[in-house]
């Protein structure tokens, strides 16, 4: 499965657990620093200068004391940021180390639980880990999207579904509801307000109709008033959408930013309102949402992308899922919609200027933020260096090397795969494991996300076997039998998809995704 919703709400074992990971960098001076011997980014090219970091801000010039830190050649770039993400309440583990390894520094989480979110942030949002904004619980309509996700999120948690109200979601059926519930969400000191649209072009047939529970959203009445009034607190608002009609009504309501791409072809109309009314869009390619009746996704984002592109149309990345930042600036470089220059802006300067709109990040001029990577080498001439990372450095700390920095095992498998079979590659992965377990990151998502890239390509032997290694290598991993269940699927083996989406259900009896998947299958086996 793409991403899953399980919560520990262990928040001893959480808290140490990060106060372990970051307790190294505090033997980092955090002085002056002069940097010397790097080229850096301006926005087009790489250029070489002396910068300086001051009192955690950049300068261009500085008679003071400083310590000299020497680049040594190396590409210096602002840090990635994910647009949207459901990280940071107390998910499934602590992601600080993914997201620092990956050089993500910021990110923008746009549905939680409130009070599980309490654990984590005194964990964030300082100089040594990632800045978080947080958008709270969201808006929707009653029985909207995504209330059904947290009824099994309660489930997991053993709490009676209507404990999510106002904790993960708020209703507001009409005006007069979200005038009630406004004073709480303002009370919940959200960064940004998060709304939900599903098939908004049938709200009037879907609202009571319980065939559509989970698949309906705010009335476009309703979200405009969320927006004046989000607005009014100086707020902005980022809405979920399916449609095309859902991007169409968002733009509309005055929203700030379209936390998907739809699920439709869009018009050049679209794009061009988007773009004269100033709203973002954020990717999501790898999101988790289902895409019945899509035969083409790649195709569909492709040209949708094309359209913003040509409009003019902001866009910042994104994932929805438990894939990083990073696994999405991939997969939007092989939709070939934009140049590797537009893609790394996007990665390193938009993104970021989208989550953090009133600081002074995503750029390496006087006056901004220090914080920044330095590359091996230039991703302009060969992009793959975005994974090289020599070093990090935030608000003028230079930060210690996480331990997921390793290089990626995934990585090293595709390149096998391009010229041994399968079995020979799942051979190297265990003689690998075995010999040089320091030397390479070996974490589930890896062959997770090696998997779903080979389901992508149309090789599906390949990827049933590279799922079927990772349930062996993470026996307790739910994830890991989902999705060799539905590369199963993919294949037409129903009994066995059916077989790992039960032991899913036995390690996270709940589980949405599971549950949805065995009632389809069952159906397509059930006789006629």
């Amino acid at each position: 499965m793409k991403t899953r919703y399980a919560y520990n709400i262990d928040k001893c074992q959480f808290v140490m657990a990060a106060v372990m990971l970051l307790l190294p960098s505090l033997l980092f001076a955090h002085g002056n620093r002069r940097f010397i011997n790097g080229h850096w980014f301006d926005g087009k090219t790489f250029v070489d200068q002396e910068v300086y970091s001051v009192e955690g801000t950049l300068r261009g010039q500085f008679q003071g004391e400083t310590e000299t830190v020497d680049l040594h050649g190396g590409y210096v770039i602002p840090p990635f940021a994910e647009a949207h993400t459901h990280e940071f309440t107390a998910t499934f583990d602590a992601p600080l180390d993914r997201y620092l390894s990956q050089g993500i520094f910021y990110a923008r989480n746009l549905n939680g639980v409130l009070e599980l979110t309490d654990a984590v942030r005194p964990l964030v949002n300082n100089a040594e880990s990632v800045d978080v904004a947080w958008a709270g619980a969201g808006i929707t309509s009653s029985g909207g999207h995504p209330v059904q996700i947290f009824d099994a999120v309660a489930a997991q948690l053993k709490w009676p579904p209507a404990r999510m109200r106002n904790q993960a979601y708020w209703i507001a059926d009409n005006e007069k509801e979200l005038s009630e519930i406004w004073p709480a969400i303002l009370a919940s000191k959200p960064a940004v307000i998060k709304a939900y649209l599903e098939h908004s072009e049938e709200y009037e047939k879907r609202r009571k109709d319980p065939a559509f529970y989970g698949k309906r959203g705010l009335s476009p009445a309703v979200l405009k008033a969320v927006v004046r009034r989000a607005h009014a607190a100086g707020l902005p608002v980022s809405v979920h959408i399916d449609t095309a009609a859902d991007f169409r009504n968002a733009v509309l309501a005055g929203a700030d930013d379209i936390a998907h791409l739809p699920l439709e072809p869009l018009t050049p109309a679209d794009a061009q309102l988007a773009a004269e009314k100033g709203v973002w869009v954020v990717t999501t390619t790898l999101s988790h949402r289902p895409t019945p009746g899509i035969s083409d996704i790649d195709s569909l984002h492709a040209g949708n992308l094309a359209l913003l592109r040509q409009a003019g149309v902001r866009v910042a990345l994104g994932t929805d899922s438990s894939h990083s930042v990073v696994d999405e600036i991939e997969n939007v470089r092989r939709l070939g919609v934009f140049s590797d220059l537009q893609l790394l802006r996007m990665a390193t300067m938009d993104s970021a200027r989208l989550v953090f709109p009133k600081r002074k990040i995503g750029c390496l001029t006087d006056g901004c933020e220090a914080s920044f990577l330095v590359l091996q080498g230039n991703p302009l001439t060969d992009f793959a260096n975005i994974h090289r990372i020599d070093l990090r450095v935030k608000t003028g700390h230079v930060l210690p090397t996480p331990a997921g920095a390793l290089p990626s095992i995934a990585t090293h498998l595709g390149e096998l795969l391009s010229k041994h079979s399968i079995d020979e590659v799942v051979a190297a992965y265990r003689s690998l494991r075995k010999s040089e377990s320091g030397k390479w990151n070996f974490s589930e998502p890896q062959l997770n996300a090696l998997g779903y890239q080979l389901l992508k390509e149309g090789k599906k032997v390949e990827a049933v076997a590279i799922f079927t290694l990772n349930v062996e290598m993470f026996p307790a991993s739910a994830n890991a039998y989902d999705s060799l269940g539905e590369a199963l699927e993919s294949t037409g083996d129903h009994d066995g998809a059916i077989a790992n989406y039960e032991k899913v259900l036995a390690i996270a009896p709940g589980n949405v995704n599971a549950t949805k998947m065995l009632e389809t299958i069952r159906g397509k086996k059930a006789p006629e």
